[in-house]
């Protein structure tokens, strides 16, 4: 009598964990290098300002951000303008479809949207423009610039500061990340 208390046991233990492993939500395990790398740097004319720094966090049920990857770069060829890289990575498609239409588009008025969908199925590429909040408050001659893209559980977003000549870099730069994604 006691064998088949411990055999059902045992068979119910294994069909619980069977069925939590069938079940729920992959995790993506892979960790990839995604950033620019020295020989990326010196063909974009741009040099570090401060060492890349990734988080990397356990994903929880109200946040599926697993790594947190940012860069500060200054563009050697364009006088005073600073490059700042984010890349995010989820473990969850729809969480990041939510941060990426969110980010994309909070606080950002329609004309100073340059591009969309250009570097694949989700993108978004912008310059500050008078109907965006707070452009009151940017000084004169001072360009931003925002790229944001999504591949695969990577969103990206790369924001310059400076010249108006940056958004050629700006694409370039992000055309290198998505190809280390790839």
């Amino acid at each position: 009598m006691k064998l088949n208390k411990l055999i059902i046991f045992f068979v119910f233990v294994f069909l619980v964990l069977l069925s939590l492993y069938l079940f729920l939500p992959k995790r993506v395990n892979e960790s990839k290098t995604v950033t620019l790398d020295d020989n990326d740097l010196k063909e974009l004319n741009l040099s570090i300002a401060n060492e890349c720094i990734t988080e990397k966090y356990q994903a929880q049920q109200h946040s599926s951000l697993s790594e947190y990857t940012y860069c500060n770069y200054t563009a050697d060829n364009l006088k005073d303008t600073w490059i700042f890289v984010e890349i995010k990575k989820f473990t969850n498609l729809n969480d990041l479809e939510n941060s990426y239409q969110y980010e994309s588009s909070h606080l950002f008025g329609s004309k100073g949207l340059l591009s969309e969908n250009e570097f694949g199925d989700k993108s978004k590429f912008r310059v500050n423009a008078e109907d965006d909040y707070g452009a009151e408050f940017n000084p004169p001659g001072i360009y931003y610039y925002h790229l944001w893209i999504t591949k695969g559980y990577y969103m990206i977003h790369i924001t310059s500061k400076g010249s108006m000549d940056a958004d050629k870099t700006i694409k370039d730069m992000g055309q290198r990340i998505l190809l280390k994604i790839q």
